[in-house]
């Protein structure tokens, strides 16, 4: 049955463009990219970026004080950290470097080199600044990943608000289902498309991707919305989220729906922005 609807430009309930903003397949990138955050600040975040951070040093004599096994392992060697003292115009320092391989002795003296900028950066020579090595920044790749679904996933949200306000509507009979490589919650997502009829009379198709098939075959046609100027541009209103509500042809907003879609990107967010904050802070001592 054909949903009422008033004529474009109808006004789009901000909850309602939350919705469509932070759809399903969001939410799955939001899933990599709060994961993949977990990885990054453990490995990338205690990587060694000497060779871009720490181009520029001075030599010092420095003195080792302590040598300590910390929890970390590389390539199945435990990473050991040696702390020493230095001194720089006067004033002395003390520092900390990291290393899989043989490591001085307490008491021993060692070659430090050290940020003219910032003589509290330093190093032991042929020791590094942080607990791995730089080919770890790899796990980068995750929360990547993330981004990369959470970007078109919202682009397409964008579109679906613009349609929800100033679409045509319409229906669509279903030609083709064909399953995709992708799942959500170990169920297929299929792509399904379905042939319309614009209002100048031209053939067109929308097609919908999803892992809840029933609702886009429980009609003999589904309703869709198109772009009159742009017939390619379209889509099912029974699509994730579902087929929105009306009343007397305007669109309800679903302010608790669009409160727990938001929940779980705003709390990955507040978490690691935190963490962040907290590197900096800590980074600035």
């Amino acid at each position: 049955m054909l949903p009422t609807l008033a004529p474009p430009p109808r006004h789009v309930p901000l909850s309602l463009r939350v919705l469509n903003y932070f759809n399903v397949f969001s939410l799955v990138g939001w899933v990599f990219f709060g994961v993949g955050m977990i990885f990054f600040w453990v490995f990338a975040g205690n990587a060694d970026l000497s060779f871009i951070t720490f181009r520029t040093h001075e030599h010092a004599q420095g003195k080792v004080t302590k040598v300590d096994t910390t929890g970390a392992s590389e390539n199945r060697s435990r990473v050991m950290a040696t702390h020493y003292e230095y001194s720089v115009a006067g004033t002395t320092l003390q520092g900390k470097s990291y290393t899989t391989g043989s490591t001085p002795d307490p008491g021993d003296e060692v070659p430090v080199e050290y940020d003219p900028d910032n003589p509290k950066r330093s190093r032991i020579e042929g020791m590094r600044r942080a607990l791995f090595g730089p080919w770890v920044s790899f796990v980068a790749i995750f929360p990547l990943i993330g981004v990369l679904i959470i970007i078109p996933s919202m682009l397409s949200g964008i579109k679906r608000n613009r349609l929800l306000r100033e679409g045509i509507l319409t229906t669509g009979k279903l030609v083709s289902k064909t399953a995709t490589n992708t799942s959500v919650n170990n169920n297929r997502v299929y792509e399904l498309k379905f042939e319309f009829m614009s209002r100048d009379g031209r053939r067109s198709y929308a097609t919908a991707r999803t892992s809840i098939t029933e609702k886009l075959q429980d009609e003999a046609e589904e309703p869709l919305l198109y772009d009159p100027s742009d017939v390619t541009r379209a889509f099912m209103l029974d699509e994730l989220p579902s087929r929105p509500k009306t009343i007397n042809g305007e669109l309800e907003g679903r302010p608790t729906a669009a409160a727990l879609a938001v929940a779980f990107p705003a709390l990955i967010l507040a978490v690691h922005g935190l963490v962040l904050w907290l590197k900096i802070v800590l980074a600035s001592r």
